[in-house]
């Protein structure tokens, strides 16, 4: 319905933080709040941020868009603004109703709501006794217990018992099973969750927990299938949505997880079935069982409820969420969307029903804008190790262009066999390029089971058409020759392989079809980084270098003699002991690893010839043991190695409550590693405010780089007192990345990594990217907001598709 102009408005505070490990999800969450329930009669009106001694800070918007919290923690002091319990109250007994997004402790254990009950002040979500009850593995089960629904088994070791009787606990627990699980009864998103494949491990590893936790849950290692349920609360009672079923692929042993890494970056390391692929009979028995939960536990307005699909089909309750994840593609909006609910569309249901309760009436609709502006599609997905990023990055620069008044946004998928299809929201919806691909091929039969399953739970709901603005349309599969017949405006967000090697954009021009980015010729030769070196060369005298480097043809195998002949090759050349290797055309840190000897390089070479899908650190001189770094999805031909350039050791530490940007005695080099952004036409690139890359292992990771929660950026580069950066040396490096974005042909945007030197602002380019990614956290909107006057990242998209043209 049109928005009533009489309808009153609607004023919303935001809580996000805390002190737990989960704050960056948090941050994540938030930030996905504000962006789709903002607008329409709904009005953000506070955005408090709690930091690690939950001291409550008011922030601007713009904060919400860092990758961590720990971007801005040391900044809190100049860009918050700190409050006394009694300013904060004040501030929340100013609007209608506060909506914590918190996860862990004080968010979700009963603590924040305890405050605001104490206050008098309305939230969104559950009170305090039952929040402090359903955050507690052990409690919850024991809840569960009394009212007779299956929860997993457990045993609770906690802080009053003795090491003797802790691991007489160990000894005792679960006989009949091989294998126990280890979690903290306080915790979420899977951290600190360990499987011991023995006793003997079990009491190594519940040695470790109890340093960091008062109690400890210890449970047989579960079979069967895992499943989740997000409940919303309607007027009559507790209804699910439709559930998600997990499957774990990829695994290299049995005892592999659920864990954070697969629940929080995109990859095809779990698949989410949705709807399972079970009969009617069991998905409303998974239904049952956290509808049960709910109303056992007195949950209020949401929550997700975790469990166990048994072989026999009864179902084990596991995890009770009180505050459900809401990130992009999270459980809450993907099992919404399979409704016909949009993002705006669930969180304006999940405030309805807090409005019920507290007398604060809020209409259905979600008051999304009208489409009317021009035609864009929106093009992601793709065959190479970038295609996950590619879905977030996709679905993110779709979402933010659904609001906007100029531009109407098509997402389509290239899968991996180079087919299109034009998907739907609730198709595009997913959590990896395969996942979108199996919708997509299974289109008929999925969409008949959904629309089945979900009449009902919309009917239970009572939602109107006006809240369910989604389209569930089934897939349409495209030649390409038919998707180019269909639009003159593409947004490529494709990374790496025929998206940034220019295939696409000669294709495009050839069809009169704009486009976002760099022509074919900025594309390759970004796309190809020894050409890209090769051209930054000629700059030196400008004060912008390039690594030393060279390039080598992949060997098929190598013994010892070869591969430590090719290692005196390789360190004669860019005369260093230590290098860096990269496959020569791909990016996003795939493949990217830090060599210091032949041993590493033999590794290397050992596990590219093996097409491994995935690295990890051990073994490696320059990795921690258990990083993880992605490998191109096919054998690359040619490798490159370069410098590996000694920077500063910068990091943000926690001192007695006060976060402080801390610059290292030991590596004190003048060189940090920044990544910025440019963007303008063709000959005209300008660089945006540099960001401080903070990795936590030397070499970014793929998580540090795209996932929300992970990696440190820090923009603009701080000078004193807060950093060492010396006044004009950021200017002088924006001077610099734009000369070379423009020497390279780039146009429309781009992103260009390097180093800095702090005082002189001469910068060493590492590489350039002609589509970089946009995921909801990228650094690109994080210097976008840091601009005078700041560009929110929906003008920004907006100003990436009006410079969008064709050679």
């Amino acid at each position: 319905m049109a928005l009533d102009e009489e309808e009153p408005m609607v004023d919303v505070a935001l809580l996000l933080g805390g002190p737990s490990e989960e704050r960056g999800i948090s941050l994540n969450s938030a930030r996905s709040v504000a962006d789709h329930l903002e607008g329409g009669v709904v009005d953000l009106k506070e955005i408090i941020f709690f930091d690690r001694q939950v001291r409550p800070y008011a922030i601007p918007r713009g904060l919400l868009y860092c990758n961590t919290p720990s971007d801005f923690d040391f900044k809190l002091g100049h860009e918050g603004r700190p409050l006394t319990e009694d300013e904060l109250l004040d501030r929340l007994r100013g609007v209608d109703l506060v909506f914590p997004v918190m996860h862990g402790a004080f968010g979700e254990d009963g603590q924040v709501q305890a405050l605001l009950e104490r206050a008098g002040v309305p939230f969104v979500g559950t009170g305090a006794e039952a929040c402090a009850t359903a955050f507690d593995k052990f409690k919850a089960k024991e809840a569960l217990d009394a009212r007779g629904i299956g929860a997993v088994p457990s045993v609770l070791v906690d802080a009053a018992m003795s090491d003797a009787e802790a691991e007489a606990v160990v000894a005792g627990a679960f006989p009949e099973a091989d294998k126990l699980v280890l979690k903290p009864a306080k915790g979420g998103s899977s951290i600190d969750v360990f499987v011991a494949r023995d006793r003997g491990a079990a009491a190594d590893i519940l040695r470790e927990l109890r340093k960091r936790h008062d109690r400890i849950v210890i449970q047989p290692r579960m079979t069967g299938v895992e499943v989740t349920t997000i409940v919303l609360e309607s007027p009559d009672g507790p209804v699910s949505l439709i559930p998600v079923e997990i499957e774990l692929h990829n695994r290299s042993t049995d005892d592999e997880i659920f864990d954070y890494r697969r629940k929080y970056l995109a990859s095809n390391d779990s698949h989410y079935h949705c709807p399972p692929p079970r009969d009617d009979e069991t998905i409303a028995r998974i239904q049952g069982t956290a509808e049960d939960v709910f109303t056992a536990l007195g949950l209020r307005d949401f929550a997700r409820i975790d469990g166990w699909l048994q072989p026999d089909g009864s179902v084990l309750v596991s995890d009770v969420n009180p505050i459900s994840g809401m990130e992009q593609n999270s459980f809450l909006f993907i099992q919404a969307s399979q409704l016909g609910m949009s993002h705006a569309d669930v969180l304006r249901e999940v405030l309805r029903a807090a409005g019920r309760r507290v007398g604060v009436e809020i209409s259905a609709s979600s008051d999304t804008a009208a489409q009317n502006g021009q035609p864009a599609a929106v093009l992601f997905g793709g065959a190479t190790a970038e295609r996950q990023v590619s879905v977030l990055s996709g679905t993110n620069v779709w979402l933010k262009l659904a609001r906007s008044e100029r531009y109407a946004p098509v997402p389509y998928l290239l899968a991996p066999d180079g087919s299109v299809w034009q998907v739907s929201y609730s198709t595009a919806l997913r959590h990896s390029v395969e996942e979108i691909v199996y919708a997509c091929r299974d289109g008929v039969r999925l969409e008949e089971h959904r629309a089945r399953l979900a009449a009902r739970i919309i009917e239970r709901l009572g939602l109107p058409e006006t809240a369910r603005t989604a389209s569930v349309a089934p897939p349409v599969q495209l030649t390409m020759d038919e998707f180019l017949a269909r639009h003159d405006l593409v947004f490529i967000a494709l990374h790496g392989g025929i998206g940034e090697n220019g295939t696409l954009q000669e294709l495009f021009d050839r069809h009169g079809i704009r486009y976002n980015g760099s022509g074919p010729a900025g594309s390759r030769l970004c796309a190809d980084k020894y050409e890209t070196g090769k051209v930054v060369a000629t700059l030196a005298a400008e004060g912008i270098h390039t690594a030393r480097r060279i390039r080598v043809d992949v060997p098929p195998a190598a013994d010892a003699a070869a591969v430590e002949g090719l290692w005196q090759d390789i360190i004669t050349e860019t005369t260093d002991t230590k290098v860096v290797v990269k496959p020569l055309d791909d990016g996003c840190s795939a493949g990217i690893v830090p060599l210091g000897n032949a041993a590493d390089l033999g590794r290397y070479l050992e596990l590219i010839n093996a097409d491994a899908r995935r690295i990890r650190g051990e073994g490696f001189s320059l990795l921690s043991p258990d990083q993880l770094i992605e490998m191109p999805t096919s054998r690359p031909q040619h490798l490159l190695f370069e410098d590996y350039i000694d920077t500063d050791d910068v990091r943000v530490e926690h001192h007695g409550g006060q976060a402080e940007l801390v610059w290292g005695r030991d590596r004190d080099t003048g060189w940090i590693e920044v990544t910025v952004g440019v963007i303008g036409p063709k000959g005209a690139m300008e660089a945006m405010n540099p960001s401080i890359t903070v990795a936590s292992a030397g070499i970014l990771s793929l998580e540090e780089k795209f996932m929300g929660g992970t990696g440190i950026n820090i923009t603009p580069p701080p000078g004193p007192p807060l950093g060492r950066v010396e006044p004009g040396a950021v200017e002088a490096v924006r001077a610099r990345i734009a000369r070379t974005a423009n020497a390279l042909g780039m146009a429309g945007y781009g992103r260009i990594d390097a180093f800095m030197h702090r005082k002189t602002g001469e910068v060493i380019i590492i590489e350039a990217n002609s589509l970089p990614g946009l995921t909801p956290a990228t650094v690109f909107y994080h210097q976008g907001l840091a601009e005078q006057p700041p560009v929110p990242p929906r003008q920004i998209l907006e100003r990436i598709l009006d410079l969008a043209t064709h050679s």
